[in-house]
């Protein structure tokens, strides 16, 4: 049996359409799980992507005390998505949030759930992904414009957190229906 196709890449506009669209994959992952176990893997890899990519969808609510404020979660996101090509160091994150390190790593992590670091190797493999879906650019140069050392780093990152290589996510997603 084929893999089921692949939803279109678009990013669920509010938090509700992502619950459901997660929802979704989850019950077409559970109702094929027995009798196609590809199928059910693409769509758990499809809905981890959308769970990864959830800041995408909303900005995050600031924290009711102690975390970033509106402008502030504008001016970081902005910052870390013009940047993800080069090496973001927190204490620029910080400036630009015009806060000390340790209060912005602080609350950052309240605002955002994850320590900042972790939110930029998201937003590098949520950018990876896109350009994987988008072209056929080797790994290795969507690694090197990601801001990862090289491919090795890239994939060890990518498998870790979508459990599975690059080069396998891209067949996933590459093929149609009736491939």
């Amino acid at each position: 049996m084929a893999p089921l196709p692949v939803s279109s890449p678009r990013v669920p506009s509010t938090i509700y359409e992502m619950r459901e669209r997660v929802i979704q994959l989850l019950d077409e992952a559970a109702a094929t799980l027995a009798r196609d176990q590809e199928a059910a893997r693409n769509s758990l890899a499809e809905a981890r992507l959308l769970l990864a990519q959830a800041p995408l969808a909303t900005a995050p609510e600031p924290a009711l005390h102690g975390g970033l404020v509106g402008w502030q979660i504008r001016r970081v996101i902005a910052f870390v998505d013009t940047h993800l090509d080069a090496t973001i160091h927190v204490k620029e994150m910080a400036a630009e949030a015009r806060l000390s390190l340790s209060h912005f790593s602080h609350a950052f992590k309240l605002t955002f759930g994850e320590p900042p670091l972790a939110y930029v190797t998201r937003r590098r493999l949520a950018r990876a992904c896109e350009m994987m879906l988008a072209g056929n650019a080797p790994l290795s140069r969507i690694a090197h414009d990601c801001g990862f050392y090289d491919q090795s780093h890239f994939t060890r990152h990518f498998h870790r957190r979508l459990g599975m290589t690059p080069q396998r996510w891209r067949r996933l997603h590459a093929e149609g229906p009736g491939d």
